[in-house]
């Protein structure tokens, strides 16, 4: 395949084969200078002679203005400290508001200036044009008089920043664009190479001026990358920019060449497919299965084009085995490894933090990063153990410290100082290399290398600059730090898959081409710009508008296309949230070429997944295990857990078979199991004083007098008192004292109504052996005896209906959790007491709901007959046996049912 690299040197050769040495080319990326360095050597094997100079644009126009490169963050701080002396107001806004529209200001500066817009007049323009749009009958608010005079100031500070930009010798782009045009003749001067331009398409106003200043010169030469076919098509969005420099640039007619001449590379009978395909990752999982397909020879000159680069990493994970050499170009932002996570959580547990204290949450999400783990070892797991055990919310940094020098590393209190916050990140790194160096983990010290980098360039702003006085704003410029730092893959740039942006692919050709998030909204990017110019001042003084970026990626989108014989052009067609489902214009293009040559088609697709159909757990019975369940037996079941078995026998075999509990968490808002015990446990108190006596009505207005300070008390021992005076854990704590004053409050009414209550027993706790191999243990809440009728009471403070405890049918007992649990948990109760002692004639059991006490007590009943009798007993125990009969039967598995 002949690329365009080809096409230029072997007219470059041509023209200029004799003075190589003097010759200077230039591209539009560093990339394109590799590949057009490497092209050459091959055009001139067996040939002795110094290769020409190769830069790119921005190294060029750096070099002809004499100014540096200034980093975006610098140039923030920069502005900020014109800012402060410019700003007519008396109170400027604080360094971290300022950062929210400083960037987009810089980038307007930028704009203009390579533009080579006239400053005074354009800024003139702009405040009238927000001047205008404010403008109204009415005095103007303060808010918009601010408003105001901060647009009228805005040429104050551009003059008063350029200046000072030029005083320390850095720029922004714009400005070294600006400089260098101012100049270019005294360059030129004292230069005597030869140039050669090549690949260009849409060119800022600066840049335009200095080729047509270079193009003056005998020796300069530019190429242009345009296929012919674009060329006739006077509608071709692609040929938008180089027509236009054609017609107007008069220095073009002897030194410019445009490639191909003659023939199309692009309407050839090549095949372009366009595929939509669920979801990003969808795609990119496809871009494997196409890879799978291609030989090593076809995968050598294959193109991935990322529309959207944040998909690096999941392409890289999802390339097939059959891709031996990869050569990523974008690099991988620091910002899209999970690592970065570990240092914005430490970040976030200091500015969260209440009074030096921090919050629990804050501390367990740091102590959850993998960072963490390596430092901390045995010590985090006794850290999460104290927090959860005593229930912290609120943490103070000394309850943290340890003997461990990590730990107190990490909780150490920087008292919202960014000094202390950038030492502590830079000996928190030293640690984690002495780790990850002894455990011979490389990536992981190549990460901490480029972290290590990040601190230490804000560090050396926080000792130029006094704003950085905040752990909050040094997080910020962390964050635009972290998006800008890269870490750039090793690789051979020449063999392999080739892995690319859009803009990376400038002047390259590929064979096979394959282009991901061909969508609305991404390629191209639509009407979306970051600038405070509005659209019409944008229209008036010709600045590039969203449609100029449009035609800019149609140029680098159709010039992929040009030379390669496959293309595969993949757009997300799930038509569920913003410009999703929406495929590119550029597809609508391609499918519409009435005078197409190429075979284009539409599809669906998706990327191959296997989904393996739900399986319920099984776990079968040894005689070991059964051993086990034997010993438990004997030992007792509880009601509670013979229940986990009707609702699901792997999470019986979980609990009490395997041991495994309930991850124990800190409750920052009180749990049910919580108020539930906060709740018996205050009736138990209240109650205990008077067991086995007579209630009386002055009995119970005394317990209501003291009910709220034993809830409260029973909430210190429970929970966290200091927990429960704010937000919903305030409301819970309300409810649990209205909760206990409504049930005294509706046994006073009861023995007002004429009533007598005696309670013979509170949490009382059983253990009853049923057969020689079977015990029950349990806990009743509550016995008494109402008017000489014994009843065995259950507290629940959720809600229970009636109806939940009508045995209907003896079989649903033990295996309907959802509408039986309750009658068989009382049941047992009934059990266990008639076994232990003889219950009267007289007895109920049943269940007081506190969310629903209008129904008072909820009585255990059988065919509308409420009575515990002797028969009653007797049928459940013989359901009972068959239940344990079934959880020791060795052929009986634990089989999980379907929730």
């Amino acid at each position: 395949m002949t690329t365009f690299i080809d096409e230029v040197i072997s007219d470059f050769l041509s023209r200029h084969s004799q003075n190589l040495v003097n010759t200077v080319v230039i591209l539009p990326s560093k990339r394109a200078g590799a590949f057009f360095t490497k092209k050459l050597r091959l055009h001139l094997e067996g040939q002795f002679t110094f290769l020409p100079k190769t830069l790119s644009i921005e190294e060029l126009i750096e070099d002809i203005s004499g100014l540096t490169a200034a980093s975006s963050t610098q140039l923030q701080v920069e502005l900020y400290q014109v800012y402060l002396r410019e700003c007519p107001e008396d109170e400027p806004e604080n360094f971290l508001s300022f950062l929210g529209w400083a960037q987009t200001l810089i980038g307007d500066f930028n704009e203009i200036d390579r533009h080579l817009i006239p400053q005074e007049s354009f800024f003139d323009y702009l405040s009238a044009v927000k001047e205008l749009n404010q403008w109204s009958t009415e005095q103007p608010t303060e808010l918009i008089s601010n408003y105001l005079k901060f647009w009228r100031s805005v040429k104050t500070y551009y003059s008063a920043f350029t200046k000072h930009l030029i005083e320390k010798g850095i720029a922004y782009q714009g400005m070294l664009y600006r400089e260098s045009v101012s100049r270019i003749e005294s360059y030129l001067n004292n230069d005597q190479n030869n140039y050669i331009f090549c690949g260009f398409n849409a060119l800022n106003r600066a840049e335009q001026q200095l080729i047509r200043t270079f193009l003056q010169r005998k020796g300069t030469h530019i190429y242009w990358d345009l296929d012919p076919y674009f060329r006739t098509g006077q509608n071709h969005i692609a040929h938008t920019f180089i027509s236009k420099y054609l017609e107007e640039w008069s220095e073009l007619k002897a030194n410019s060449t445009l490639l191909p001449e003659a023939q199309s590379n692009f309407n050839t009978p090549k095949t372009i497919k366009s595929i939509g395909i669920a979801q990003n990752i969808g795609q990119i999982k496809y871009v494997g299965q196409i890879l799978e397909s291609f030989s090593p020879d076809d995968i050598n000159d294959t193109a991935v084009v990322l529309g959207d680069e944040s998909l690096l990493l999941p392409l890289l994970n999802s390339l097939p085995p059959g891709v031996k050499t990869v050569n990523v170009t974008m690099g991988l932002s620091l910002d899209q490894i999970s690592q970065a996570a570990f240092f914005e959580t430490w970040f976030q547990l200091q500015i969260n933090k209440r009074d030096s204290e921090y919050y629990y949450k804050d501390v367990l999400a740091l102590l959850d990063q993998p960072y963490a783990i390596a430092l901390l070892g045995g010590s985090r797991n006794l850290l999460k153990a104290k927090i959860t055990s005593k229930n912290l919310i609120y943490l103070k940094p000394q309850e943290l410290v340890a003997h461990n020098q990590a730990v107190n590393l990490l909780f150490e209190d920087w008292k919202d100082a960014s000094q202390a916050a950038i030492t502590a990140s830079l000996n928190l790194i030293d640690q984690l290399k002495a780790i990850m160096q002894a455990e011979q983990k490389w990536i992981e010290l190549e990460f901490l290398a480029a972290f290590e980098r990040l601190f230490n360039q804000l560090g050396d702003l926080n000792a130029s600059y006094p704003y950085f006085n905040t752990v909050k704003t040094l997080r910020q410029f962390y964050r635009d730090l972290l998006q800008k730092e890269t870490l750039d893959f090793k690789g051979d740039p020449y063999q392999g898959l080739q892995i690319m942006g859009v803009l990376e692919s400038r002047v390259i050709d590929f064979k096979h081409v394959i282009i991901t998030s061909l969508n609305e909204g991404t390629l191209p990017s639509g009407k979306s710009q970051n600038s405070f110019i509005p659209f019409d001042l944008k229209i008036e003084y010709n600045l590039p508008t969203y449609r100029e970026k449009d035609a800019i990626y149609a140029y680098h989108f159709f010039r992929l296309l040009q030379r390669a014989e496959t293309a595969h052009l993949l757009f997300n067609n799930e038509a569920s949230g913003l410009n999703s489902g929406e495929k590119s214009r550029f597809l609508l293009q391609l499918a519409t070429d009435s005078e197409a040559l190429y075979h284009y088609s539409e599809s669906t697709a998706s990327a191959s997944v296997k989904i393996e159909p739900p399986k319920l757990k099984a776990v079968s019975k040894t005689p070991e295990l059964i051993e086990s369940l034997k010993k438990h037996a004997r030992s007792g079941f509880s009601p509670s857990a013979l229940t986990t078995y009707i609702r699901n026998p792997i999470d019986f075999y979980y609990k009490y078979v395997l041991g495994i509990q309930e991850l124990e968490e800190v409750e920052d808002t009180i749990a049910h199991n919580t108020l539930g015990t906060v709740v018996h446990e205050s009736l138990e108190q209240l109650y205990k004083p008077y067991l086995n006596e007579v209630l009386s009505p002055a009995i119970l207005q005394n317990l209501l007098k003291q009910c709220d300070a034993e809830v409260s008390r029973q909430f210190e021992l429970c929970y966290n008192i200091g927990n429960i005076k704010t937000g919903k854990n305030l409301i819970i704590f309300n409810v649990a004292k209205q909760f206990v004053r409504n049930f005294l409050q509706a046994e006073l009414a009861q023995l007002e109504a004429g009533s007598e209550i005696l309670i013979t027993g509170l949490e009382l706790k059983f253990e009853t052996q049923i057969r020689p191999d079977l015990k029950l243990k349990g806990t009743v809440d509550r016995m008494d005896r109402v008017d000489g009728t014994l009843r065995i009471l259950d507290y629940k403070t959720g809600r229970v209906e009636a109806g939940e405890l009508v045995i209907k049918d003896w079989e649903t007992l033990i295996t309907d959790y959802k509408k039986q649990s309750k009658a068989f948990q009382v049941l047992c109760y009934a059990l266990m007491l008639s076994k232990e002692k003889s219950l009267p004639e007289q007895a109920e059991a049943g269940i007081i709901s506190f969310k629903n006490l209008g129904r008072g007590f909820l009585k255990l009943s059988e065919s509308k007959e409420t009575s515990i009798t002797p028969e009653l007993l007797e049928t459940f125990e013989v359901y009972l046996n068959r239940l344990i009969d079934e959880i020791l039967d060795i052929n009986t598995p634990f089989i999980e049912k379907e929730v």
